[in-house]
């Protein structure tokens, strides 16, 4: 168990798995003046580089939330650009290493409220009173078809494309993310867990684990939910990071806290200055997608086009 608040236990444990020889998977704790920050991180790329994309990306947040002074609705989203331009102009510099990246879902608990910062299919649960709810959304091929209705839940857990993601730290200059706070209760439970675990193990099932001896401390309840995917096939990477809300404490300052907005998404672009202060209004998340823009805008210059032909036709006569 990594050192915490007396207000906040934490506990992560993580494993290779049954099938791959390389943990491409890193996780992270840290007590910082604000309060609490814990992440998983789970890398990609081919032979190695999916290690350090998420190592780096993980070392490079928790550096700079020591550093930075903001209220964690705009330290959080400047330090995961800072680590998005750290993976993506590492892999721009070796030639092996192009195209590696990594999930990242972090959280940072001030006092009574939590706020998450996902990109990637990382996932962010929360357990309260005997009930179970992933509070973050995967970034993936097959999540985004069962938003649309395209695909059931069973469908895409079996999916042969289950594993690609449609958006990653380190793929882009440009960060895209889903940010977000909560109102935290006594005895809530906060997890976050590479998809290692959130596949091969229901949610039925974590419930199960995680409240079936509550006097377990979170080392094992962690491992347990480890082993679980493991005796289900241990098909990737799994780790898995707990936090329970022991008893509640002020903010370090009064913020609002962001929320996701339900229509349109905001991609704040941080290229030039990844320290530039940021106010959300809302959260930041990957744009909406628009299939009918393409058409619209081919449609808008042949007409265009064709009103420049015709004033040039008549001023020829």
């Amino acid at each position: 168990m990594m050192p915490n608040s007396a207000a906040l236990e934490v506990a992560g444990f993580t494993h290779p798995g049954q099938v791959r020889e390389l943990n491409e998977d890193t996780w992270a704790s840290e007590s910082l003046p604000m309060g609490e920050l814990f992440l998983v991180a789970d890398g990609m790329g081919g032979h190695r580089t999916g290690e350090v994309a998420s190592s780096m990306a993980a070392e490079s947040l928790v550096q700079t939330m020591r550093e930075l002074p903001d209220v964690p609705p705009q330290s959080l989203p400047r330090a995961l650009q800072r680590s998005n331009l750290a993976v993506f102009q590492y892999a721009s510099k070796k030639a092996e290493s192009r195209g590696m990246g990594t999930t990242m879902t972090a959280v940072m608990v001030d006092g009574n409220a939590a706020i998450i910062g996902h990109v990637g299919d990382s996932r962010a649960y929360l357990v309260r009173s005997g009930k179970i709810l992933q509070l973050t959304r995967d970034h993936s091929w097959v999540a985004e078809r069962v938003r649309q209705g395209l695909l059931t839940e069973e469908e895409a857990r079996d999916h042969k494309w289950r594993n690609v993601i449609t958006n990653a730290l380190g793929s882009r200059p440009q960060l895209r993310l889903d940010l977000f706070g909560l109102d935290l209760r006594e005895n809530d439970i906060l997890m976050v867990c590479s998809d290692g675990l959130s596949n091969l193990v229901l949610e039925a099932e974590m419930l199960q684990i995680i409240t079936e001896n509550p006097l377990d401390s979170l080392d094992v309840v962690a491992q347990n939910l480890v082993d679980a995917a493991n005796e289900a096939g241990g098909l990737d990477n799994i780790t898995c990071v707990m936090a329970r809300v022991r008893r509640l404490a002020p903010r370090s300052k009064p913020y609002p806290l962001p929320q996701l907005p339900k229509d349109e998404g905001y991609a704040p672009d941080l290229t030039e200055d990844p320290t530039s202060t940021i106010i959300y209004e809302g959260a930041a998340q990957p744009v909406a997608q628009r299939p009918w823009l393409l058409p619209l805008a081919v449609m808008l210059y042949i007409i265009l086009f064709a009103a420049l032909l015709f004033v040039l036709q008549q001023a020829g006569k």
